[in-house]
């Protein structure tokens, strides 16, 4: 009986290591593969980042010349943008038959440093000693305010 159950037990042996050389045999036997082709990535389109005339403190008078303009900033890229220069544009004014747009002046600036954070609005910002009220402005322009285009340039930061 001794035997018969060593028998069995040796037959059993032979079997799983039989059994384990197959399993292995079989994965070896599986082919491996590598692949290779193009994948693609694509560059977003900038936003334009917009400027929205803001109220500040009132400095104009006839003949100043270091006048302030005033704004905010919302960028809607999801990078940070600082401008670094303003062009400015057509001037609007609140009350033009009172006192005309053509009173003001603006002058360019560079050397600016006028950051946004992506995705955000910021605060009023301004652009000091830029903005001239002709020195011959009438009373007409006591409490009128004016719109001036602006055109800011800068980069991704």
């Amino acid at each position: 009986m001794k035997t018969r159950m060593k028998l069995k037990r040796k037959v059993a042996m032979v079997a799983l290591a039989g059994a384990t050389v197959a399993a292995a045999g079989t994965a070896y036997a599986l082919w491996s593969s590598t692949g290779s082709g193009p994948g693609r990535a694509q560059a977003l389109t900038a936003q334009t980042v917009t400027v929205t005339a803001a109220t500040g403190t009132a400095d104009l008078y006839p003949g100043f010349a270091d006048g302030d303009v005033h704004f905010t900033l919302t960028n809607p890229n999801p990078y940070p943008v600082t401008f670094t220069s303003m062009a400015p544009g057509t001037i609007t004014s609140s009350n033009q038959a009172a006192c005309a747009a053509s009173l003001v002046t603006v002058d360019p600036a560079a050397s600016l440093s006028l950051a946004v954070g992506a995705g955000a609005t910021t605060g009023a910002q301004s652009i000091a000693d830029v903005v001239t009220l002709d020195a011959s402005a009438p009373d007409g322009c006591q409490g009128v305010s004016f719109t001036i285009q602006l055109t800011l340039t800068g980069a991704q930061s």
